[in-house]
């Protein structure tokens, strides 16, 4: 469908609300907290690059859906498109809303974290779980306090304890999570490193895997890396991937049959065995003998020059 961009927002220096309308001003498909639209993003002549955004705000039928988008310094268009070209009124292609990390709490007590701009799936989750009655624990971390956005509307939620976590040392997570009891619920968002800390210290204080529910932040490019080459050992293919590009996306691009799915690193659909290499891993969902075993493509990497996969 074909939404207008009805204001811009900015919070601080890299963070941009967008706010849109259907430009008939009809009332737009209901959503539940932690839903995401797709975008199309026109970012040059006859190229487009498609975005998942989380909603923000209040779930159900509105007049306008709310986004927000960190500018991200590693961007591969999509953020920096829409921080320095995005305007009012502009109108853009959106689908959805998709419900793909639905809120799952009981009356049990429910933990809600936060890392950057994971606050936003998260700031959804606040406001139902509020206007449900329900009290909950909401950890937002963040580097410095000028990237701690939203915080008014968290603040004035009256079922919250919002608990800020400062600076670049993450706070003690045996500490925030606390041992499992029964109906507990956490639900976080952030960048693997902090979700893989998560997903360690709940199991062991005994939190169920059933209990915990994570998304991440997608592919995850890092300064470091470099070129790899992978080799497809059932098919004899040979794929060169430059940092920024998936390797699970070269692999799409060059005809390779692959399985997957959340390509965010979640599901494990496109865990793949590696045969030779030394891969790098960035997922939130593999254990370690998976790990051990392969890779998932959609956000890994290799600290070799060549990666060789059962593929």
């Amino acid at each position: 469908m074909k939404l207008i961009v009805h204001q811009l927002l900015r919070h601080g220096a890299e963070v941009l609300e967008i706010r849109l309308r259907h430009p008939q001003g009809q009332v737009l498909p209901p959503w539940s907290a932690g839903a995401h639209l797709r975008l199309q993003l026109p970012v040059a002549d006859g190229q487009w690059l498609e975005r998942h955004y989380s909603l923000i705000g209040t779930e159900g039928a509105a007049e306008e859906y709310r986004i927000a988008v960190l500018l991200d310094p590693a961007s591969r268009g999509g953020s920096r498109w829409i921080h320095q070209q995005l305007v009012s009124g502009q109108a853009l292609d959106v689908e959805g809303p998709f419900d793909s990390f639905p809120l799952q709490a009981e009356q049990g007590r429910t933990v809600l974290v936060a890392g950057g701009i994971g606050i936003t799936p998260m700031h959804a989750m606040a406001h139902a779980l509020n206007n449900r009655g329900q009290p909950f624990e909401l950890h937002y971390l963040a580097r410095s306090e000028e990237r701690l956005v939203l915080l008014d509307e968290l603040r004035a939620l009256p079922n919250a304890r919002l608990h800020l976590h400062v600076g670049a040392k993450p706070p003690a997570l045996d500490a925030l999570l606390g041992p499992f009891s029964p109906g507990a619920s956490l639900h976080a968002c952030g960048p693997s490193p902090l979700l893989n800390g998560l997903r360690e210290h709940s199991a062991g204080l005994g939190w169920p895997i059933s209990s915990v529910h994570f998304e991440s932040f997608g592919a995850r490019t890092q300064q470091g890396d470099r070129p790899i080459r992978v080799h497809l050992a059932q098919s004899s293919m040979v794929v060169d991937v430059q940092p920024g590009t998936s390797i699970l996306d070269a692999l799409i691009a060059a005809d390779a049959f692959v399985a997957y799915d959340c390509k965010r690193g979640e599901c494990g659909q496109c865990h793949s065995r590696v045969l030779d290499g030394s891969p790098v891993h960035r997922d939130v969902c593999l254990n370690p003998a998976q790990r051990a075993e392969g890779l998932c493509i959609c956000v890994g990497w290799a600290s070799s020059e060549s990666l060789t996969l059962d593929l």
